[in-house]
């Protein structure tokens, strides 16, 4: 079965996982600006950061391009992974996969930096304010991806590819 991994990253966080997954299996490993037709693939680990509840809005487009593949995704975010928040963003990746007819074999989330950018921009707008409770999930958040988050987002991956 043919495979590769696609990814988009901005603090460098979902490059680091997808990195991990090309080492433990070595798949080929692409960012999504330089993404290859999909249709030249069997099975893909299509990886983003998530931005506003949702997949960044690059991977989104080229998630509308995977037609009728084998597909894990796997995500950053800066909050925690096993949250309600985070569950909503792994539906909604799921969902647009399957939209095109995607059979999708297992998801991974895990925290990762916020982007500097991101929080300022959330400052000024007065959204989410710094809470004490905030600023320590933004302080662990940025401890991730770590050891334990790669190897379990490669041992999903090496599932998927033995399916």
């Amino acid at each position: 079965m043919k495979s590769c991994i696609i990814y988009s990253s901005v603090t460098g966080n979902t490059r680091k996982v997808a990195e991990a997954l090309a080492a433990a299996s070595g798949a080929p490993c692409f960012p999504v600006r330089e993404a290859p037709d999909p249709d030249d693939y069997d099975l893909l680990a299509l990886g983003f950061w998530v931005r506003l509840g949702q997949a960044d809005a690059r991977t989104q487009g080229y998630m509308r391009r995977v037609l009728g593949k084998k597909v894990f995704f796997f995500g950053t975010l800066g909050a925690w992974p096993d949250s309600p928040h985070a569950r909503r963003c792994a539906e909604g990746a799921r969902a647009l996969l399957e939209e095109g007819g995607n059979t999708v074999l297992d998801g991974f989330l895990c925290q990762g930096r916020v982007d500097p950018k991101i929080l300022e921009i959330s400052r000024q707008k007065g959204r989410h304010p710094m809470t004490p409770e905030r600023r320590a999930r933004l302080e662990e958040a940025a401890r991730h991806p770590d050891t334990a988050d790669l190897a379990e987002a490669g041992r999903r991956w090496q599932r998927c590819l033995a399916d």
